[in-house]
């Protein structure tokens, strides 16, 4: 199979592709037919914890589309801490077994190449539903920690939940570097 002239960018993509046996095709319909209605909205529900309350945010790098990770940091009364991660709740729209469930068995995992992106699920996922993007409501799995304010952050106790998140910014590196910069614990994040 011919796939075109050795050294040209979009040509030595494909040959790498072919190598590793990426998968490459669009979304069948079958796969694209598990998925919600594209104006989906994320709401409370039983058995999931509401902490819309928080000040969850996600550092990635500029540009990013797939935000899968959030966190948030704050003090309690009692002068600890508590921390959080919050991760994209992918299950909740993904069902065991389905045609978007094999299809995503048989990707494994996006492919993240100079020149493109091929997604492990079709974009309404990947860059909107299970994305932590700022200023929008989205179910996760959250991790909370509280640890104590000591040389260790010795931790005091840990509780897993699936949960329904707000993140109140989606920040790049720098942008969070420069509110750590500042040093004011009390500085004021903006929605994003």
């Amino acid at each position: 199979r011919s796939l075109g002239t050795r050294g040209e960018k979009n040509v030595e993509t494909e040959v790498l592709l072919h190598e590793h046996s990426i998968p490459t095709e669009p979304f069948s319909p079958r796969v694209l037919a598990c998925l919600p209605p594209a104006d989906f909205t994320c709401i409370p529900e039983a058995g999931r914890t509401d902490l819309r309350h928080l000040p969850i945010l996600s550092i990635d790098p500029p540009g990013c589309k797939d935000i899968d990770d959030a966190l948030h940091c704050l003090k309690l009364p009692n002068g600890n801490f508590q921390v959080g991660v919050h991760i994209a709740d992918v299950t909740h729209y993904v069902r065991a077994g389905t045609a978007i469930d094999l299809e995503a068995a048989n990707r494994s995992t996006s492919t993240y190449l100079v020149n493109k992106r091929l997604d492990m699920f079709p974009s309404l996922l990947t860059t909107d539903l299970c994305s932590l993007r700022g200023n929008i409501d989205r179910y996760a799995f959250s991790v909370l920690w509280e640890v104590k304010d000591d040389e260790q952050a010795t931790i005091v106790d840990v509780s897993f939940t699936k949960s329904l998140i707000h993140s109140v910014a989606a920040l790049t590196y720098a942008q969070a570097q420069a509110y750590i910069d500042a040093g004011d614990a009390n500085t004021s994040i903006p929605a994003q």
